[in-house]
């Protein structure tokens, strides 16, 4: 091997390890800020699910909640008098027309929002010691709810079951609609093994 052929196998080396460098800075960066769930736990069991919209799910629940309370706060104001904004930006007939109408639509979309927060399972972990699921779901003040179930316990809606499955769920466990996205398994074989086609 001559000099130059040395020094380009030299110059592709080290492009690939800097490469390499910059590929594994970039998965750690990555990484969520809050990790709350690891991928195994004692008490829980294996993760074998993990929603990869629940952070958006998350922000919308929380845009909604927040833009609601200014909702009813302003409302509040008009109703009993006070002026919140300037004069000239809006003037007395267009209040009390955006009154009845934020009051109106404000908590349909926060209730449409929390129901399709609450019935969506964010964590699935499965222990093999005690051969049983355990989903995590968020409630309305963003707490962790567990639900307990084993594999075969969970049945499965079809797709054409009506237009209120988007917010109702398509996986009924312990007699509640819940909503799992089949892709975020890590593996089909818990997927199966959660609606009973197979065995453990």
């Amino acid at each position: 091997m001559d000099h130059y052929q040395a020094c380009q196998v030299f110059v592709s080396s080290s492009y690939w390890q800097e490469r390499r460098r910059k590929e594994s800075l970039a998965h750690q960066q990555k990484r969520p800020i809050f990790q709350q769930h690891k991928d195994s736990d004692a008490e829980y069991g294996q993760l074998v699910y993990k929603h990869k919209r629940r952070y958006y799910y998350l922000a919308t629940y929380f845009m909604n909640s927040v833009t609601l309370a200014i909702i009813l706060f302003h409302a509040s104001a008009i109703m009993s008098g006070y002026s919140l904004t300037t004069d000239g930006m809006f003037d007395e007939p267009t209040k009390y027309i955006f009154l009845p109408i934020s009051l109106f639509l404000g908590p349909i979309l926060y209730l449409s929002v929390y129901s399709l927060l609450s019935r969506t399972i964010v964590y699935i972990y499965y222990s093999e010691s005690k051969h049983h699921f355990r989903g995590v779901c968020y409630n309305w003040l963003m707490m962790h709810k567990n639900v307990l179930f084993k594999p075969g316990e969970v049945q499965l809606i079809s797709e054409n079951a009506g237009a209120l499955q988007f917010f109702r769920g398509c996986y009924i466990i312990n007699k509640k609609r819940y909503h799992i996205s089949a892709m975020d398994f890590i593996s089909t074989r818990y997927y199966n093994l959660m609606l009973g086609f197979i065995n453990s």
